[in-house]
């Protein structure tokens, strides 16, 4: 008797099957060719521009295109130079008033600590005699040594560092020279991928790449902006004198899931509350519930509308990318989802 699937078990064997491929080229191959799939999108805005000098001044495209990514790269490094340079400003001022400021801090825990001590009846340096000793920087206390200890775990890592710092930058370069091979060859590129056996596969998986990127770079982009201008906003009203700075700072914070605007906003709040200070307190909390609303509404209604992704489900397929794939797998997430779906519904897999 023949064995026959039957048309739910056929669908069940495609989106397991793209599943297992999606884990596996999210997980293992993406990494390997990301450079490469950052010079291929890089390589479609600058084709045309490319194009247009080649066609009005016969200057040759990869020239062309690598005057565009110079001056483009010139204007991104001028705008993080003018960031870097502030932010250094505002640290190197910041870092002179630190030492009155840990001062204060260790009077104010110092007088909690008394305080609690006589409302429950114990002897004076009960709790405060072993705080004092911990936040004593000087002579050889615990504070010191947890503190030369912390400097010390800074060095014995910096060659990690130095090492990234080296990858960084060869990946840097290789994308670059790979931008602009793919941008004089892009047209061969697409004919080669038109000639192909799997060009039906290949191109609707580029249909939701394409899809997918748009709306995840958009709508990061303006949650971005958004954020940068409620901060902004809120600390100009409470009257802080590094309001714009610190309101960049966040928004370019915020663009990364893992740290957010929390990250800044809820050490300061709780700071701010210690010290009594109720109405900026206040402010920050509604600096930071209105930005994170923003996030929240535009991650999941924006992007799920621009994906063809309703809004649980764009939340879900985003939450188990950052479980699987860590940061980039809010990203990946919707777009694997997506893939698996198309899969399911049209035989992408098989």
């Amino acid at each position: 008797m023949e064995f026959r699937l039957t048309e739910k078990q056929k669908i069940l064997l495609r989106t397991a099957g793209m599943a297992a491929v999606v884990y596996l080229v999210f997980k293992y191959l993406l990494p390997l060719l990301m450079p490469f799939l950052i010079a291929f999108l890089l390589s479609i805005p600058i084709r045309p521009i490319a194009r247009f000098f080649y066609k009005k001044m016969h200057v040759p495209i990869g020239l062309a295109a690598g005057v565009v990514l110079a001056v483009f790269g010139a204007l991104l490094g001028g705008l993080l130079f003018w960031l870097g340079k502030s932010a250094l400003e505002q640290l190197l001022l910041f870092s002179g008033k630190l030492p009155g400021i840990w001062e204060d801090c260790c009077e104010w825990l110092s007088d909690c600590c008394i305080q609690m001590e006589q409302g429950l009846q114990l002897s004076r340096g009960t709790i405060s005699g072993p705080l004092a000793r911990l936040t004593d920087l000087s002579g050889d206390g615990p504070g010191a040594r947890t503190l030369s200890g912390m400097l010390d775990g800074f060095m014995s890592t910096s060659l990690s560092w130095v090492k990234l710092a080296v990858e960084v930058l060869v990946t840097f370069f290789i994308t670059i020279g790979a931008t602009l091979i793919t941008t004089t060859q892009l047209e061969e590129i697409k004919k080669a991928r038109d000639r192909s056996l799997f060009r039906e596969e290949i191109n609707r998986v580029l249909r939701i790449l394409s899809r997918v990127g748009a709306a995840y770079g958009k709508t990061q982009l303006y949650i971005m902006l958004i954020t940068m201008g409620i901060c902004t906003a809120g600390l100009t009203i409470l009257r802080n004198p590094y309001a714009i700075l610190l309101g960049i700072l966040i928004g370019l914070l915020d663009a990364l899931p893992i740290f957010g605007v929390g990250t800044v906003l809820w050490p300061w709040i709780a700071v701010s509350a210690l010290s009594g200070r109720l109405w900026q307190t206040i402010g920050l909390a509604a600096i930071y519930g209105l930005s994170a609303l923003v996030r929240e509404l535009m991650e999941a209604h924006y992007m799920g509308e621009q994906i063809g992704l309703n809004a649980l489900e764009n939340l879900i397929s985003m939450y188990v990318g950052m479980q699987l794939f860590g940061l980039l797998g809010l990203f990946f997430g919707p777009m694997g989802y997506l893939l698996i779906k198309e899969a399911g519904k049209t035989g992408l897999a098989m």
